[in-house]
């Protein structure tokens, strides 16, 4: 099995009051949420189908680096 570990960035948007998510290795895909869980969940779901789409397009999983500090989003492949 692999898997990838990504950083995540979190932000507070004030004009809406959400919690933002952003993995910049994958074109900064982002998600947000109410609170950090919401956040954290919805940016999952959008790495997952962002990886999903990768497959079913027949191309390759982004190489990525292990993550040595931050917050970090550990995604386990099954292959």
């Amino acid at each position: 099995m692999n898997r990838l570990e990504l950083s995540v960035e979190y932000s507070f948007d004030f004009e809406t009051g959400s919690v933002v998510a952003i993995v910049p290795e994958l074109n900064y895909i982002s998600s947000f949420g109410k609170d950090f869980t919401e956040a954290e969940s919805n940016v999952i779901e959008a790495v997952l189908a962002y990886l999903e789409a990768l497959e079913k397009d027949g191309l390759l999983l982004p190489q990525t680096k292990p993550v040595n500090r931050g917050t970090v989003l550990i995604i386990e492949l099954v292959t």
